[in-house]
């Protein structure tokens, strides 16, 4: 048996707030959300972890921005199922594109919809050799040049397979055998490598002030950037900065801005116990000075107040 990446384990939550949960759980994952759409968000979440290889579905019932990188040693394989738009690393991506992290990479995906995300992360060396085996083709030469897509048609039928094996894994009472292990692993992947359609040639991204512009958005979150001059400065007018972040997020750059700022500012909220501070200093912090108009973009958000953030710590 090659080296152990995880420890075996069978997962399952419904309707999860405090996504820092996920973390806890998902042995080796660093992940940061943030929210950016009206509403409260929750995930709800299936995973199964064999010694090399661990298998997750988690559902989130409204948008959601997450950057995350995945253990040391492996390789992770997504896809995302939504009716909205979705954006991987500055990318606008198509239906059943598979993604592919390697542990030294951080991956950036937002989604302006409820979504699905179908992750199998697998022993990397492991996994290079046993795609060779079945392509007779290197791993990172089609990663590299391609675009990955699942088969639409059998995806379905590979989503319930993985379920299926969530609930076998669940009804063993006792550790199973390491060849067991061994022989199920090959089995999953062998039943991924099976949908694995390649398209043409990759192209050069396109949009970059895309890029840019949630670059600085980022960097200047507790000040008010004005999307005019946000334009000006990429030498761009502003209707074509709000078009590009349509097509490509699904919102507009103010909208992307006052994301984060809520989110941000929750975040302190959160932590606010630890640090001392009150919320009219959290929030004069990322340009809102008049609490009680905070009070009320921040509960259309949220679902909840400020003061009522405050208290679950």
């Amino acid at each position: 048996m090659n080296s152990q990446l995880f420890v075996p384990q069978v997962l399952r939550f419904d309707a999860v707030e405090d996504f820092d949960l996920i973390n806890t759980i998902s042995q080796g994952w660093q992940h940061r959300w943030t929210y950016i759409q009206t509403g409260t968000t929750k995930a709800s979440l299936l995973i199964f972890t064999t010694p090399r290889m661990q298998f997750s579905w988690v559902g989130y019932d409204n948008a959601i921005m997450i950057e995350s990188s995945p253990p040391q040693g492996s390789v992770q394989l997504s896809f995302i199922r939504t009716q909205g738009v979705c954006n991987l690393n500055h990318e606008k991506t198509n239906k059943y594109e598979l993604f592919i992290i390697e542990s030294s990479e951080e991956s950036n995906y937002l989604v302006n919809e409820s979504n699905e995300v179908f992750t199998i992360v697998f022993e990397m060396s492991v996994f290079n050799s046993l795609f060779y085996d079945y392509f007779e083709k290197d791993f990172k030469q089609i990663r590299s040049n391609y675009r990955v897509y699942l088969d639409e048609r059998k995806s379905e039928n590979f989503i319930q397979k993985l379920i299926s094996w969530f609930y076998f894994f669940q009804t063993q009472e006792r550790a199973l055998p390491n060849a067991i292990f061994l022989s199920i692993e090959e089995e999953i992947i062998e039943d991924l490598f099976s949908l694995i359609l390649v398209s043409d040639k990759k192209v050069p991204r396109v949009k970059d002030h895309v890029i840019k512009a949630r670059k600085i958005i980022e960097e200047n979150v507790t000040n008010i950037y004005k999307i005019t001059d946000l334009a000006s400065s990429l030498d761009i007018s502003g209707r074509m900065l709000q078009y590009s972040f349509q097509e490509q997020l699904g919102m507009t750059p103010k909208q992307y801005q006052q994301y984060l700022r809520l989110s941000a500012i929750r975040k302190e909220l959160l932590s606010a116990r630890y640090e001392k501070k009150n919320i009219s200093e959290i929030i004069a912090k990322y340009g809102y000075f008049h609490p009680s108009s905070f009070t009320v973009v921040y509960k259309n958000f949220f679902g909840e107040t400020p003061s009522q953030t405050l208290s679950k710590i």
